[in-house]
Parts: C-alpha cells; sequence; structure tokens
C-alpha cells in the first residue's frame, strides 16, 4: 500500500511539472520586443484547437501595450484668495505592433511550434502627462505641483487576447 501510494504522489508530480512546462513558454524582452511565444500559448488565449492554429498562423497580431497611471495634483487660487488642491488620475497608454513568424518543427517543416518575435515596428500613444508647473487641464488656472507614477501595466497580446501581464 505505502509503494502504490509513493507512486501515485510521483506521478501526479510528474504530470504537474509537465502540464506546467507544456504552456507558459512565452519570454519577451519589453525593451526589443524579441521573444518566443509557445503555440500552446496561443491556442489557450484563443481558445484555438491545433487546426485553427495551423489554418490561421499567418493571420496572428502580437501587441505589446503599457498602461501607466499617474496622480497628478493641482493648485490654485481663486480671486478671494482661497486656495484649492485636487488630485487627477491620468493614464497614458502605449501600443505597438511586434513583428513575428512562424516557429515549424524541424523535422515536419509543417507543424507550427510557436511564434518567434523580432522586434517592435510601430508605436501608438494615447493620453498625455502634465509636468510639474504646467497649467492643467487646459487653462484653467490649475497648475501641476506633483506627478507621480501609480501603477505601471505591461500586456503581451495575440489578436487582443492577452498572452502575458506584468
Amino acid at each position: 500500500m505505502k509503494k502504490l501510494l509513493t507512486g501515485l504522489v510521483a506521478g501526479a508530480l510528474a504530470v504537474s511539472l509537465f502540464a506546467s512546462s507544456t504552456f507558459a513558454a512565452v519570454t519577451f524582452d519589453t525593451t526589443s520586443g524579441t521573444g518566443f511565444v509557445g503555440k500552446g500559448d496561443v491556442q489557450t488565449a484563443l481558445g484555438w484547437n491545433n487546426k485553427q492554429l495551423q489554418d490561421y498562423a499567418d493571420k496572428l497580431v502580437f501587441t505589446y501595450e503599457t498602461v501607466e497611471t499617474f496622480e497628478i495634483t493641482v493648485e490654485w487660487t481663486t480671486g478671494e484668495g482661497t486656495k484649492g488642491e485636487k488630485t487627477h488620475t491620468v493614464e497614458h497608454k502605449r501600443t505597438s505592433a511586434v513583428n513575428g513568424n512562424v516557429e515549424h518543427h524541424a523535422r515536419t517543416a509543417t507543424q507550427i511550434t510557436g511564434f518567434n518575435l523580432t522586434g517592435l515596428k510601430s508605436v501608438t500613444t494615447e493620453g498625455s502627462i502634465p509636468k510639474f508647473g504646467d497649467t492643467f487641464p487646459g487653462n484653467s488656472g490649475h497648475e501641476v505641483t506633483k506627478v507621480e507614477l501609480v501603477s505601471t501595466i505591461s500586456t503581451l497580446k495575440v489578436n487582443e487576447k492577452v498572452l502575458q501581464q506584468d
């Protein structure tokens, strides 16, 4: 009985190690935009089976997105000399297209094993972050007295589905 239980525990451990290594084959350098995404990660994100991946692999679009959230504190003085202060939350979003190509199994040259990411190709930004001393918002007369980065969320996506998030 003891051997049976030991064998079951060892088997369960081996299965869990294999299962965790089957997925999460994502490596990505956020500075260069290079890395590798395993086919299992793409299939999981998109809910695809192997045939769907094989059929549509050349239509996949990888993107890298960073959303920074800032707290902007502004101060003002009214005509009566009353001082005011308010903190605003502002987001700054950068989205980069990521170049990639399909990686095939060496022996079959048709079975997809994943995707090589070869660099960032274009960047779009949304939102602007005021600087200390700027007037915010617009011409309100509210002077920026503090700019603090609160959080940064970085996400690698395939066809707008999350592959990896920091």
